[in-house]
């Protein structure tokens, strides 16, 4: 059997955040720029969603609207699933895929402190 890789070992370190009332159009420039599949949406130090590539996809593009209109607190995912830093990737796959999501807020002490995605086991 393989080495027991811990989330803390691959996880992204890169939290963005955007206020709610950001636009679509924005989001999704930022997360061209930084090449995420995805940011925060905080209000105040609140954590109150996550907007993803395909809430983008699925919640404006598909449904003809405008990026610049739709802001994000109406097409984020919420609640922010999330996964504790020392557990395994393996257990972050299994939640993902209860949960049919792509994206694990990941904590440390019960504080964000970074992100996990499809991406990370699928090398890209």
């Amino acid at each position: 059997m393989g080495k027991t890789v811990r989330i803390k070992e691959v996880m992204s370190t890169q939290l963005l955040s955007v206020a709610p009332d950001a636009t679509v159009l924005a989001i999704s420039q930022l997360m061209a720029k930084r090449d995420i599949g995805s940011v925060l949406v905080k209000s105040g130090e609140q954590i109150i969603g996550i907007v993803t590539e395909k809430d983008i996809i699925r919640k404006v593009v598909t449904a003809g609207l405008t990026a610049g209109d739709v802001k994000a607190d109406t097409v984020m995912s919420s609640p922010v699933f999330s996964i504790d830093q020392e557990a395994t990737l393996e257990e972050a796959r299994r939640q993902m895929g209860e949960q049919n999501i792509r994206h694990l807020l990941v904590t440390a002490k019960g504080k964000p402190a970074g992100m996990i995605s499809v991406r990370t086991w699928l090398g890209g």
